[in-house]
């Protein structure tokens, strides 16, 4: 009851609120507008003219339907809403400030050379994100031995720690983590925090005030508006932890109890990440001031933050982020690379599977080919209505002959891809819409690294206790029509 209390109470709540009326606001006046003829001539003309523009434009196809099927049902309200809710209202001045930023890494990291052949890691060098071969990496196979790591490296800290989430909630877990960054803070360590306006929402009203009052730099990004803004889509959904330059974090868990099972509201919470120490680390030092230079408009001195530290690795690794307004679909790419060098196995683990056609093609084609393709997929939601429509893929995915499990003990919410025993992938990104084409997001792509032995090892323990998905039970026909429906919409959920 108090959850449901925190819930109808909270800031995102009220938003979604003022933005419902907004809507319902539009819809009236465009409904009372509609009775003389030419507002209704304007309008399908507005309407016609955007789908044809929608059939030319290069984009996702299944972003077009998205949007040209609400605009066919309803032409005289479709088009408008669309020229409302879909511009990126973002400013010529900000997206040339990103792109500029952007641009910048050319300069801050130095032009390694790949000692690597494959797609995957030649695509990330074009990029300018370095394949590293000085770093130890530890596989994290829990938010709880996540989060016992995190606590000891936070209080050796010495000259910085950069945190970036899309979440921080407000219980056990932040309560520690904030009492070590109030004495770090007290001790000369700097200490800068990102977190998401929209998925920290129940964080009190200018929280960032409060925790800059400690000496923290707190930066809320991407702040919510009152107005209707498909920028608002845009959310940082990264999670990212840098000390002193030399010890580096990330993965799917964020900064609440139910990541470490203090509290378990979808059963047993599953996650996992990895820890970085070494030279890599420079990656995720440029990932984080990049994030935090586009938020706040400062310049910043990234040099300021090297911390030089070679330790002997048994692989590559290379840390990337991804971001919705460069336009380069970095996560999916490296997706779509992994999947097609697959020979003999991959391996997945992810909270939501809404895929698009050329990721489900991808995954159907190498099962086709003899790849052995597992998934393991949440056996409790978190989300119901998005979790119908991962239950949609299910189906063709199995027919192509992919081996889809649930994680029988709750909530799986870890984000990994295993290929032939030999590379992989983990971090941020779910396989869904809104990680790969709207959020701001972060990964690690690891090559011949022993960790990818436990990685491998943690998957075949989760499968034994998931079952596999062997018939797909029939859902009554309401459902299923529900279904379709969301899966129509599922690029804009």
């Amino acid at each position: 009851m108090k959850r449901l209390l925190r819930m109808i109470l909270s800031r995102t709540s009220l938003i979604l609120l003022l933005v419902l009326v907004q809507l319902g606001f539009l819809f009236y006046v465009l409904n009372y507008l509609s009775q003389f003829l030419y507002i209704q001539i304007i309008n399908y003309t507005l309407s016609v003219l955007i789908v044809l523009y929608l059939l030319v434009k290069e984009e996702n196809p299944i972003y077009k339907l998205s949007w040209i099927m609400p605009i066919l049902i309803f032409p005289l309200f479709g088009g408008i809403f669309y020229i409302i809710y879909r511009q990126q209202n973002f400013s010529k001045k900000i997206l040339n400030r990103y792109k500029a930023i952007d641009m910048e890494r050319y300069d801050h990291i130095k032009h390694l050379e790949n000692p690597l052949g494959n797609k995957a890691s030649k695509y990330l060098t074009n990029l300018n994100w370095p394949i590293y071969d000085q770093t130890k990496t530890t596989f994290l196979s829990s938010g709880e031995a996540m989060y016992e790591a995190l606590l000891k490296d936070l209080k050796q800290a010495k000259s910085y720690i950069f945190l970036e989430f899309f979440i921080i909630n407000q219980g056990e877990m932040w309560h520690v983590i904030l009492q070590i960054l109030k004495e770090k803070v007290k001790e000369g360590v700097e200490v800068k925090i990102i977190y998401d306006d929209f998925g920290s929402s129940s964080l009190p009203f200018r929280y960032h005030h409060k925790l800059r009052k400690m000496g923290i730099d707190a930066i809320p990004f991407n702040p919510m508006r009152l107005h209707l803004n498909f920028a608002m889509n845009y959310r940082d959904h990264r999670k990212i932890v840098v000390i002193d330059g030399i010890i580096g974090y990330t993965g799917g868990a964020n900064i609440g109890d139910e990541y470490i099972n203090k509290i378990s509201p979808f059963g047993h919470w599953l996650d996992t990440g990895i820890r970085l120490e070494g030279d890599a680390c420079w990656s995720l030092v440029i990932c984080f001031l990049e994030n935090y230079r586009f938020q706040t408009g400062k310049d910043v001195d990234y040099l300021t933050y090297k911390k030089d530290i070679f330790l002997p690795s048994d692989g590559y690794v290379a840390p990337f982020n991804d971001a919705p307004l460069d336009k380069e679909l970095t996560s999916k790419n490296m997706y779509l690379s992994l999947i097609n060098e697959a020979k003999s196995s991959i391996y997945v683990t992810t909270p939501y599977l809404i895929i698009d056609n050329e990721l489900s093609e991808a995954l159907k084609l190498a099962a086709k080919s003899g790849v052995d393709v597992k998934i393991i997929i949440p056996y409790i939601p978190d989300k119901k209505i998005i979790f119908m429509v991962t239950e949609s893929f299910v189906p063709e995915l199995m027919q192509a002959g992919v081996k889809v499990y649930r994680y029988t003990p709750g909530f799986i919410h870890s984000k990994l891809m295993i290929i032939d025993g030999s590379e992989a992938m983990i971090g941020t990104c779910n396989l869904d819409f809104r990680s790969l084409y709207l959020h701001f997001e972060n990964s690690v792509y690891l090559n011949q690294v022993n960790t990818i032995k436990e990685m491998i090892l943690f998957f075949h323990q989760t499968l034994k206790v998931s079952h596999e998905v062997s018939a797909v039970k029939r859902k009554p026909f309401l459902y299923r029509i529900l279904q379709v429906i969301l899966r129509g919409f599922a690029s804009l959920m």
